[in-house]
């Protein structure tokens, strides 16, 4: 079974054309890689907010080195994005977070739950020495 890696890594800093320019680069690696129109769309969403949650709260806005791998095995595409930035306090987010009323929606923090909703597989991980790993997992 033949696997197909790509990795691609930056130093960004937040809020530049180059934060998005990285992400461009990315999203046109999986238009070639992905066929599934569905996946490809939330393999796209995950690599814009993985990569600006890693610059916004990894490194405090300041900036900083954020790494993308995306592997392809068999019916799965991988996606891994890693800083080392000041890494997470996994207890202070809520995966299974559900909106119970209008208002809730509101509020920041949804993409990691959502991300986690329609992935086959979602991890968030320390990246030692310090910094965050989050990977999922689609089928396609």
């Amino acid at each position: 079974m033949a696997t197909n890696r790509f990795f691609f890594t930056a130093n960004l800093k937040y809020g530049t054309a180059g934060v998005e320019s990285f992400i461009q680069k990315i999203e046109k690696k999986l238009d070639q890689l992905i066929q599934d129109k569905s996946v490809r769309f939330l393999m796209k969403v995950a690599v814009n907010e993985l990569v600006v949650n890693a610059v916004e709260h990894g490194y405090n806005k300041n900036g900083g080195k954020v790494s993308v791998h995306i592997r392809i095995e068999g019916n799965s595409v991988c996606l891994e994005v890693s800083d080392f930035g000041k890494g997470v306090r996994k207890e202070l987010f809520n995966l299974e977070r559900m909106a119970e009323k209008y208002d809730d929606l509101t509020d920041r923090g949804w993409g990691l739950p959502i991300l986690n909703k329609v992935s086959y597989s979602f991890r968030v991980s320390s990246n030692k020495p310090t910094g965050t790993v989050i990977s999922l997992t689609m089928l396609i």
